[in-house]
């Protein structure tokens, strides 16, 4: 009850970030007919062939939610989320109670274990990941390794039959982290079924003997991930230098511990950046971090009674072992990262917390109630309290897309992706100086980043300065030239230009680099019917499709073939808010003051909470004011 009360300010919170690409932009999950398509071709998780990995299941459930919403209802694709989330803190639940019970049996286990799930669960730093939608990886992931554990330790016919692989099988496939389920198995059998230490499991013979019992765990996971490596052929982690974002994890892995306790400064996008100098002071505080925690988790290893906590700092870094080592990626730290390590660094933290308030010999639960417990017991629901206040804070930030990107520019002042979302969304205001402001700061950080010229060329264009715009949108193809949206935005603005012949091969590039680009698509259907009604396009079949064509035709200024189709959507589905809201704003173009009002009204009365239309609605409203 205490998190539902919490999250229950985020359902109505917008896509966001790389829910565009993958999501909103994604021509397969519209249709579940493609979901054999899904564990074939990693084409379908993205529109963006750089980020297309293979997550077949993730994308199995957007799809479901796609058809469950009747289309892009963020509410429901919130709601499944936050269910995966209840779903694994209650299968926290079970595995903590059944770690501590293995260490040191007692009543008041299941205490501990519910007061560390519930930190947890109301912990702002998982709000990170609830909130952002396409982050549902970390959460399947981390689901199914977790059920995967329990299923093995509980035994029976799930371990004899080898059915807690299921489990673990969907957890890669919800993101490939979940292949680190085989070496934290192989913990858990060490230090609690063959009662070794870390010191002892070190051991050739030790290690094979463990082995001989986790093996199959192993292989599995081992196969598919190398299966979603050989059909992932377009993917690019993103990472520059492998060496600088190595030396810069160190300092990235004391960042989320300290956050476990103090999440004062998280951010959606940080500006954290990777660290050439291999004697910079955050590579040695680091290092030395790393150092005490390992040793830690061999001091604690030694002994039943402590091993959950070894146990759980080795699952901190097992657990970020494919982000911290193995693949370089693009940014150094996301804060949603924190979702599947948090786990390991919950238990171990609380139940070496339970150990040093209660000690070996007088179990907590024997006392006699003390003043000292009802003050542990106020303190403990203060700090809970503390969490879910910060959680709905993260989540009132994740709300739209302007409350997200200005926080970024606040907490992550050097964050040039921050800096020009902030001022995409100015544009889109109309806002233009504002939003060249913020451009111009982010070109002093990412020089070369594609999206940022590609939106240059926009504002260049919508100042009046062709020539400066063209030279942004090649810019944009020369920096990134695999990425379809440098190519659909040029086209665009050739077509605007009458440059027709110009625009098709850009827009026919674009579609050849991905094919799932339903942008790239609807904007050739137009080029190619020489920009006539939408009516005319065969495609158009669901409300979805008329309304990105609609889109589509509002960028390239044909405001009444917009208001057409979006006709054409509400006739598919006459509540549908966003379809009013390209009316009002269509309205607005042709100056239809008046008319624009009224339908952005009907988006309101539909949609209260729509932000679009309530400032296309204050816009039209100031004009009919003057």
């Amino acid at each position: 009850m205490a998190v539902v009360a919490t999250y229950a300010n985020h359902f109505h919170s917008e896509f966001h970030f790389d829910d565009y690409h993958t999501i909103h932009n994604n021509l397969y999950i519209r249709d579940l007919r493609n979901l054999p398509l899904f564990f074939t071709s990693p084409k379908t998780f993205s529109a963006l062939p750089s980020n297309q990995s293979y997550r077949p299941l993730v994308t199995t459930t957007l799809a479901i939610d796609y058809r469950l919403g009747g289309g892009l209802n963020p509410v429901v694709f919130h709601m499944t989320s936050f269910v995966l989330f209840l779903m694994q803190c209650a299968v926290m639940l079970v595995l903590y109670r059944r770690l501590m019970d293995h260490a040191r049996p007692h009543e008041s286990n299941r205490w501990i274990a519910l007061l560390a799930t519930a930190w947890y669960a109301l912990h702002p730093a998982n709000a990170e990941t609830v909130n952002y939608i396409i982050a549902r990886s970390e959460l399947l992931s981390t689901l199914g390794v977790v059920l995967a554990l329990v299923m093995f330790a509980s035994g029976g016919r799930a371990r004899r039959y080898g059915l807690y692989l299921v489990p673990a099988v969907a957890a890669v496939f919800g993101k490939e982290q979940g292949a680190m389920f085989a070496p934290l198995l192989f913990l858990y059998v060490a230090f609690f079924e063959r009662e070794r230490s870390l010191g002892q499991l070190l051991r050739p013979r030790e290690i094979a003997a463990t082995l001989r019992t986790v093996w199959p765990a192993f292989l599995v996971c081992g196969a598919v991930v190398g299966g979603g490596l050989r059909l992932a052929t377009t993917f690019n982690p993103g990472g520059s230098s492998r060496w600088p974002y190595l030396l810069a994890q160190p300092f990235v892995l004391l960042h989320y511990a300290l956050t476990f306790f103090l999440p004062l400064n998280l951010s959606a996008d940080t500006d954290w950046g990777p660290i050439a100098n291999p004697f910079d002071d955050r590579v040695i505080v680091g290092v030395v971090f790393i150092g005490c925690a390992l040793a830690l988790a061999a001091v604690a290893s030694r002994r039943r009674e402590t091993r959950p906590v070894a146990f759980g700092v080795l699952w901190f870094f097992v657990a970020l072992l494919p982000t911290s080592s193995i693949v370089a990626l693009a940014e150094v730290m996301n804060d949603h990262r924190m979702c599947f390590p948090f786990v390991g660094l919950t238990l171990a933290v609380f139940w070496g917390a339970a150990l040093a308030v209660e000690g070996r010999a007088y179990p907590f639960a024997a006392r006699p109630w003390t003043l000292a417990r009802s003050l542990a017991l106020g303190a403990a629901v203060a700090a809970l309290a503390a969490l879910a206040y910060g959680t709905r804070q993260r989540n009132e930030v994740w709300r739209t897309e302007e409350s997200l990107w200005l926080d970024v520019t606040r907490k992550s002042p050097e964050n040039g992706r921050g800096l020009m979302t902030y001022g995409v969304i100015q544009m889109g205001k109309g806002r233009y100086p504002i939003a060249e402001q913020y451009f111009e700061r982010a070109l002093q950080y990412t020089p070369h980043y594609a999206y940022l010229h590609v939106n240059l060329g926009v504002l260049k264009n919508a100042l009046g300065q062709p020539v400066e715009a063209e030279r942004h949108f090649r810019a944009a193809q020369q920096y990134d030239p695999q990425n379809p949206v440098s190519y659909v935005f040029y086209a665009r603005w050739l077509a605007s230009l009458g440059r027709r012949e110009e625009a098709i091969a850009q827009v026919r590039r674009a579609v050849d680099l991905s094919p799932a680009d339903l942008e790239a698509r609807t904007l050739l259907q137009e080029l190619l019917t020489h920009g006539t009604a939408p009516a005319a396009t065969p495609a158009a079949d669901t409300p979805e499709q008329w309304l990105a064509i609609s889109l589509g035709q509002y960028r390239l200024g044909q405001y009444q073939a917009c208001i057409e189709s979006s006709r054409q959507a509400l006739r598919l589905r006459p509540d549908y808010a966003e379809a009013f809201n390209n009316i009002c704003a269509a309205n607005n173009g042709l100056g239809r003051y008046a008319e624009a009002a009224a339908d952005c009204e009907r988006a309101i009365a539909i949609k209260p909470d729509f932000a679009l239309a309530r400032n296309n609605l204050a816009l039209a409203k100031s004009h009919l004011g003057r």
